[in-house]
C-alpha cells in the first residue's frame, strides 16, 4: 500500500497596509480556506503552488510602495518545498522537524 502524502500548505501574512492586505486576502480566497484572519489552509499540487506564488509575487510587485520593512508573507509547504518560502520578510528562526520559519 502506498503512503498518502500530506499536501496541506499554510499561507500566513502580516501586512501593515490595508490595501495590500485586502488584495492578498482576495487572492488567497481563490486558493484555500481561511482558518484565521491572516492564515489560509490550501491543498496545492505543484502547478497550484506555482500559480499561488506567481499571483502573490505579482501583487507584491504591483503594490511595492505599500510594503513596510516589518511586513511578512510566508508559505509553509511540506510536500513540494523542503523549506518554508518567504515571499516577504526575513528569517527569524528554524525548527528542526517541520518548517523553517521566516
Amino acid at each position: 500500500m502506498s503512503r498518502i502524502k500530506n499536501n496541506v500548505s499554510l499561507v500566513c501574512y502580516d501586512i501593515t497596509s490595508n490595501k495590500l492586505r485586502r488584495k492578498i486576502e482576495l487572492a488567497m480566497k481563490d486558493f484555500g480556506v481561511r482558518i484565521q484572519f491572516s492564515v489560509f489552509l490550501c491543498h496545492f499540487d505543484p502547478a497550484g503552488l506555482q500559480r499561488c506564488r506567481d499571483r502573490l509575487n505579482a501583487l507584491l510587485l504591483l503594490y511595492h510602495e505599500e510594503k513596510e520593512p516589518t511586513d511578512s508573507l510566508i508559505i509553509f509547504d511540506r510536500l513540494y518545498l523542503q523549506n518554508t518560502e518567504c515571499l516577504l520578510g526575513k528569517k527569524v528562526e528554524r525548527e528542526r522537524h517541520s518548517f523553517t520559519i521566516y
